[in-house]
Protein backbone atom coordinates (compact mmCIF):
# COMPACT_ATOMS: atom_id res chain seq x y z
CA UNK A 1 0.00 0.00 0.00
CA UNK A 2 1.48 3.31 -1.10
CA UNK A 3 0.00 6.51 0.36
CA UNK A 4 1.05 8.65 -2.59
CA UNK A 5 -0.38 6.22 -5.13
CA UNK A 6 -3.62 5.86 -3.18
CA UNK A 7 -3.87 9.64 -2.85
CA UNK A 8 -3.35 10.18 -6.57
CA UNK A 9 -5.99 7.52 -7.27
CA UNK A 10 -8.51 9.22 -4.96
CA UNK A 11 -7.86 12.56 -6.69
CA UNK A 12 -8.21 10.98 -10.14
CA UNK A 13 -11.48 9.20 -9.30
CA UNK A 14 -12.89 12.30 -7.60
CA UNK A 15 -12.15 14.41 -10.68
CA UNK A 16 -13.59 11.75 -13.03
CA UNK A 17 -16.82 11.97 -11.04
CA UNK A 18 -16.75 15.79 -11.22
CA UNK A 19 -16.54 16.19 -7.44
CA UNK A 20 -14.61 18.90 -5.64
CA UNK A 21 -12.63 18.10 -2.51
CA UNK A 22 -15.26 20.00 -0.54
CA UNK A 23 -18.13 17.99 -2.05
CA UNK A 24 -16.37 14.69 -1.34
CA UNK A 25 -15.62 15.82 2.19
CA UNK A 26 -19.26 16.80 2.80
CA UNK A 27 -20.47 13.38 1.61
CA UNK A 28 -18.10 11.75 4.10
CA UNK A 29 -18.74 14.19 6.94
CA UNK A 30 -15.13 15.36 7.14
CA UNK A 31 -13.16 18.46 6.18
CA UNK A 32 -11.80 19.20 2.72
CA UNK A 33 -8.35 19.50 4.36
CA UNK A 34 -8.53 15.78 5.19
CA UNK A 35 -9.28 14.97 1.55
CA UNK A 36 -6.38 17.20 0.50
CA UNK A 37 -4.02 15.34 2.86
CA UNK A 38 -5.07 12.00 1.34
CA UNK A 39 -4.65 13.25 -2.21
CA UNK A 40 -1.19 14.65 -1.43
CA UNK A 41 -0.13 11.34 0.10
CA UNK A 42 0.43 12.81 3.56
CA UNK A 43 -1.96 10.38 5.26
CA UNK A 44 -4.49 7.65 4.58
CA UNK A 45 -8.24 7.75 5.12
CA UNK A 46 -9.46 6.41 8.44
CA UNK A 47 -10.49 2.77 8.32
CA UNK A 48 -14.09 3.74 9.09
CA UNK A 49 -14.16 5.86 5.91
CA UNK A 50 -12.83 3.26 3.47
CA UNK A 51 -16.19 1.70 2.57
CA UNK A 52 -18.12 4.97 2.22
CA UNK A 53 -15.25 6.48 0.23
CA UNK A 54 -15.03 3.48 -2.08
CA UNK A 55 -18.80 3.63 -2.66
CA UNK A 56 -18.67 7.34 -3.51
CA UNK A 57 -15.71 6.82 -5.86
CA UNK A 58 -17.37 3.70 -7.36
CA UNK A 59 -14.42 1.40 -6.73
CA UNK A 60 -13.75 -1.47 -4.36
CA UNK A 61 -11.94 -0.93 -1.07
CA UNK A 62 -9.16 -3.11 -2.50
CA UNK A 63 -8.86 -0.82 -5.55
CA UNK A 64 -8.79 2.19 -3.24
CA UNK A 65 -6.01 0.78 -1.05
CA UNK A 66 -4.03 -0.40 -4.08
CA UNK A 67 -4.30 2.98 -5.79
CA UNK A 68 -5.53 1.39 -9.02
CA UNK A 69 -8.33 -0.71 -10.45
CA UNK A 70 -7.33 -4.32 -9.82
CA UNK A 71 -7.94 -7.08 -12.35
CA UNK A 72 -9.75 -10.26 -11.24
CA UNK A 73 -6.51 -12.27 -11.46
CA UNK A 74 -4.67 -9.88 -9.12
CA UNK A 75 -7.57 -9.28 -6.73
CA UNK A 76 -6.79 -11.93 -4.08
CA UNK A 77 -3.05 -11.21 -4.04
CA UNK A 78 -3.62 -7.47 -3.69
CA UNK A 79 -6.30 -7.88 -1.00
CA UNK A 80 -3.93 -9.95 1.15
CA UNK A 81 -1.15 -7.42 0.66
CA UNK A 82 -3.49 -4.54 1.51
CA UNK A 83 -4.75 -6.31 4.63
CA UNK A 84 -1.20 -6.72 5.90
CA UNK A 85 -0.48 -3.06 5.13
CA UNK A 86 -3.56 -1.94 7.08
CA UNK A 87 -2.42 -3.95 10.10
CA UNK A 88 1.04 -2.34 9.83
CA UNK A 89 -0.51 1.13 9.53
CA UNK A 90 -2.67 0.61 12.61
CA UNK A 91 0.35 -0.65 14.54
CA UNK A 92 2.30 2.44 13.50
CA UNK A 93 -0.52 4.72 14.67
CA UNK A 94 -0.68 2.98 18.04
CA UNK A 95 3.08 3.40 18.43
CA UNK A 96 2.78 7.19 18.16
CA UNK A 97 1.71 7.61 21.77
CA UNK A 98 4.19 5.04 23.04
CA UNK A 99 6.86 6.84 21.03
CA UNK A 100 6.12 10.16 22.72
CA UNK A 101 6.08 8.78 26.28
CA UNK A 102 9.16 6.66 25.67
CA UNK A 103 11.10 9.74 24.59
CA UNK A 104 9.87 11.73 27.58
CA UNK A 105 11.08 8.98 29.92
CA UNK A 106 14.37 8.66 28.03
CA UNK A 107 15.05 12.40 28.24
CA UNK A 108 14.37 12.32 31.98
CA UNK A 109 16.73 9.36 32.34
CA UNK A 110 19.44 11.17 30.38
CA UNK A 111 19.04 14.27 32.55
CA UNK A 112 19.23 12.11 35.67
CA UNK A 113 22.40 10.42 34.38
CA UNK A 114 24.00 13.78 33.63
CA UNK A 115 23.06 15.27 37.02
CA UNK A 116 24.28 12.21 38.95
CA UNK A 117 27.33 11.80 36.69
CA UNK A 118 26.28 8.27 35.72
CA UNK A 119 27.23 6.55 32.45
CA UNK A 120 24.47 7.46 29.96
CA UNK A 121 25.52 5.65 26.77
CA UNK A 122 23.28 2.70 27.70
CA UNK A 123 20.26 5.01 27.80
CA UNK A 124 21.35 6.55 24.51
CA UNK A 125 21.61 3.06 22.98
CA UNK A 126 18.08 2.30 24.17
CA UNK A 127 16.73 5.52 22.66
CA UNK A 128 18.46 4.89 19.35
CA UNK A 129 17.27 1.27 19.21
CA UNK A 130 13.66 2.29 19.82
CA UNK A 131 13.84 5.12 17.31
CA UNK A 132 15.34 2.79 14.73
CA UNK A 133 12.51 0.29 15.26
CA UNK A 134 9.89 3.03 14.77
CA UNK A 135 11.51 4.19 11.56
CA UNK A 136 11.66 0.60 10.37
CA UNK A 137 7.86 0.37 10.70
CA UNK A 138 7.51 3.68 8.87
CA UNK A 139 9.86 2.42 6.15
CA UNK A 140 7.73 -0.71 5.72
CA UNK A 141 4.72 1.53 5.03
CA UNK A 142 6.22 4.27 2.86
CA UNK A 143 9.49 2.81 1.49
CA UNK A 144 11.04 6.27 1.58
CA UNK A 145 14.77 6.95 1.33
CA UNK A 146 14.85 9.16 4.43
CA UNK A 147 13.63 6.33 6.67
CA UNK A 148 16.19 3.95 5.15
CA UNK A 149 18.99 6.42 5.92
CA UNK A 150 17.69 6.97 9.46
CA UNK A 151 17.50 3.22 10.02
CA UNK A 152 21.11 2.73 8.89
CA UNK A 153 22.29 5.59 11.10
CA UNK A 154 20.20 4.32 14.01
CA UNK A 155 21.69 0.84 13.78
CA UNK A 156 25.21 2.30 13.64
CA UNK A 157 24.51 4.64 16.56
CA UNK A 158 22.92 1.88 18.65
CA UNK A 159 25.84 -0.49 18.15
CA UNK A 160 28.37 2.28 18.86
CA UNK A 161 26.54 3.35 22.03
CA UNK A 162 26.26 -0.24 23.24
CA UNK A 163 29.96 -0.85 22.68
CA UNK A 164 30.76 2.39 24.51
CA UNK A 165 28.50 1.40 27.40
CA UNK A 166 30.04 -2.08 27.69
CA UNK A 167 33.62 -0.71 27.52
CA UNK A 168 32.97 2.01 30.13
CA UNK A 169 31.11 -0.21 32.59
CA UNK A 170 33.63 -3.06 32.53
Amino acid sequence: MNQEKTGAFIAKRRKELNLTQKELAEKLGITDRAVSKWENGRCMPDLSLLQPLSRILKVSVNDLLSGEIISEEEYRKKSESNLISIVDLNMLKSFRYAYFWFYMLAVLLLIYCLVKNIESSGVLALILAYSTAMHYYRYRMKRDALSAIIIAGGILGTVTSLIGFIVRTW
